[in-house]
């Protein structure tokens, strides 16, 4: 995941490859929007991915 910084700090409206900006704000997963921006002067903030709670498996009956 990344968040993408548009060189208007606050833009509202359609980005690259599909991203929205809300106050020159966006989030994306998409490589391809991310060197986009990387190439055309956004700032890109790398953040790490969130990890998932891991599943609990359902309690068999008791009998």
């Amino acid at each position: 995941m990344a968040v993408l910084l548009s060189p208007i700090t606050d833009y509202t409206g359609p980005g690259p490859a599909g991203t929205h900006f809300t106050r020159g704000r966006a989030e994306t997963d998409d490589p391809a929007a991310i060197a986009y921006a990387h190439r055309h002067g956004y700032t890109v903030e790398e953040t790490k991915p969130r990890r998932k709670a891991p599943a609990t498996p359902p309690e068999t009956p008791k009998e």
